[in-house]
């Protein structure tokens, strides 16, 4: 399982958006568990979901839903699983039935965490790491730092200004502002000293508008939400 950021219900929020069936499926399974009851054995099993959706028409192959559900965000988790059975229990059932319930989020909200997904935030921050370990040394390192200065970091800066100012999205401002800290950090390092006015004329163009990039890669701006 990869690392879980922020609670469940921003996990949640998440999966949802990457996965449009995914409301769909957690809705049946509360359904069974309203019906049923939580069993020993867990909440709902495979056989039984599956059979409900295509009760209701739904003629979609859940698995990889489920598989996700479980191992990326941390929404339900294995209870049983044998040869022919696998059951799961929610891991917060309130929880999910409060958030399926609210209905649609925010627009901001949604945009906020589409735009963040876009942007591969794990992705960039392996590379950042890889960077402040090894240190900044080749032309490729410096072409690969210069590239998330000037084309990575203005973007995610400007969806940090915006995620500061929902509770909603305190995962994403954490997540961001991290890496912002290893840019800043990658900075300062001794290796990692960039000629700003070698750079080409197409990128000098653009130096007045990255202006606020630069000061955080210098650490001026990252503490203050």
């Amino acid at each position: 399982m990869c690392l879980l950021i922020g609670g469940i219900k921003d996990r949640l929020t998440e999966a949802l958006l990457k996965y449009d069936k995914a409301s769909i499926i957690l809705r049946v399974a509360i359904s069974i568990v309203d019906e049923r009851g939580r069993g020993e054995v867990g909440d709902f099993d495979y056989r039984t979901l599956t059979s409900r959706l295509l009760e209701l028409g739904y003629d979609f192959e859940p698995k990889m839903i489920l598989r996700a559900l479980e191992r990326d965000y941390g929404i339900i988790e294995t209870s049983y699983k044998s040869s022919n059975q696998h059951w799961w229990r929610f891991i917060d059932l309130e929880s999910v039935r409060e958030s399926l319930d609210q209905g649609e989020e925010d627009p901001e909200i949604v945009l906020i965490r589409t735009q963040a997904m876009s942007l591969g935030l794990e992705d960039l921050e392996r590379k950042l790491h890889s960077l402040l370990q090894r240190g900044v040394k080749s032309d490729v390192d410096r072409a690969i730092f210069r590239k998330i200065a000037f084309e990575d970091l203005p973007l995610l800066l400007d969806v940090y200004r915006r995620s500061v100012q929902f509770e909603e999205t305190k995962d994403i401002t954490t997540r961001i502002k991290k890496i912002l800290t290893l840019a800043s950090r990658i900075a300062r390092n001794s290796n990692a000293k960039i000629n700003y006015s070698g750079f080409p004329e197409k990128e000098g163009e653009r130096k007045d508008n990255h202006a606020d990039s630069l000061r955080l890669l210098h650490g001026k701006d990252i503490g203050g939400e």
